[in-house]
């Protein structure tokens, strides 16, 4: 089991102690958080030798980027099912044992569980509309095969080590240092993209079910606009990578996000502020115009359209 954190403790201490109570065998399972701010975090390192629920190892990968510390977590693991959660997660008791199960099946190289949100505190009336970019997901309450190129969420997955290596593991996903998010990707939803193209099976697993922490700093203007950017950006990393790399192109798309971005703004003037309909035009707008933003970025710098093209990220 492998859980990146940056700079975050306090929560990570909650997802241990949930840990510690799975119905699995003690032994079975092996839990190894990755640090992944550029220098070591104060006191994580003490929390993995102090927590007993559960046999922890601590990794250090200090070059920020949440598919390196994935990568360095499955290089660091010893087993051959890799199951990647957030450092922020409560997994119920029986939540390990359902993930596991479907690799009972050798097709299946990835399996997504359900997630449900956890709200830390009464949410806003609109904060419903982005439940997906707070990585909820519930694909129903049937275990089932998820058709091309449907993804697991990076906080409730399982991956076998040997595909994970065999595709060329994670694309880029979330950065802890902002200041390097032009070079986000598509993540865990690329990878299930790679193993669907190597004829491999994605499974969805509803009884492996956790819940996903939100803190109130997640249900404001200014976290849902930091989620729009991300957004924004995935959508032109895959245009550039998988539909079309030639720069008129790109100017086009550009052209095309921007349209969209004034509409939604538009619709956003004409409704009372801070109510759903408001939010949900003003975050769009925001996602298109940093999409406008990632293709100017792409057209004026060689090294990011080779990063955006690149065959794999294991490093």
């Amino acid at each position: 089991m492998i859980i990146p954190t940056y700079k975050r403790s306090d929560p990570l201490a909650k997802a241990l102690q949930s840990i510690g109570n799975q119905d699995a065998p003690r032994g079975s399972f092996e839990v190894i958080i990755v640090d992944n701010a550029e220098t070591p975090t104060q006191g994580l390192q003490a929390l993995c030798e102090e927590t007993s629920q559960c046999t922890l190892r601590y990794v250090h990968e200090r070059r920020t980027g949440l598919h390196n510390a994935r990568h360095a977590g499955a290089r660091a693991a010893r087993g051959d099912l890799l199951i990647f959660i957030d450092d922020d997660v409560i997994c119920p008791p029986d939540w390990l044992s359902a993930m596991i199960a479907p690799f009972d099946d050798a097709n299946v190289a990835m399996v997504a569980g359900k997630v449900v949100l956890r709200y830390e505190s009464s949410p806003p009336e609109w904060v419903g509309l982005f439940s997906s970019s707070l990585s909820a997901l519930d694909l129903g309450d049937k275990a089932h095969a998820i058709p091309p190129f449907g993804s697991a969420v990076g906080c409730n997955m399982a991956v076998r080590k040997k595909a994970l290596l065999d595709v060329g593991g994670f694309n880029p996903d979330g950065f802890g240092n902002r200041s390097l998010i032009r070079y986000r990707g598509d993540g865990e939803s690329g990878l299930a993209r790679k193993l669907h193209e190597a004829g491999l099976v994605v499974w969805y697993a509803p009884g492996a079910v956790l819940e996903h922490c939100v803190p109130a700093s997640r249900m404001t203007e200014k976290y849902t606009k930091q989620r729009a950017e991300n957004a924004g950006i995935e959508v032109v990393y895959r245009f550039y990578r998988y539909d079309c790399q030639h720069l008129v192109a790109v100017a086009r798309f550009a052209a095309l996000c921007a349209a969209r971005g004034l509409c939604h703004q538009v619709l956003a003037y004409a409704k009372r502020r801070e109510s759903p309909a408001w939010f949900r035009h003003h975050a769009a707008a925001f996602q298109h115009f940093h999409s406008v933003l990632q293709c100017g970025r792409l057209v004026c710098s060689r090294r990011l359209r080779a990063h955006t093209t690149a065959q794999t990220y294991l490093v």
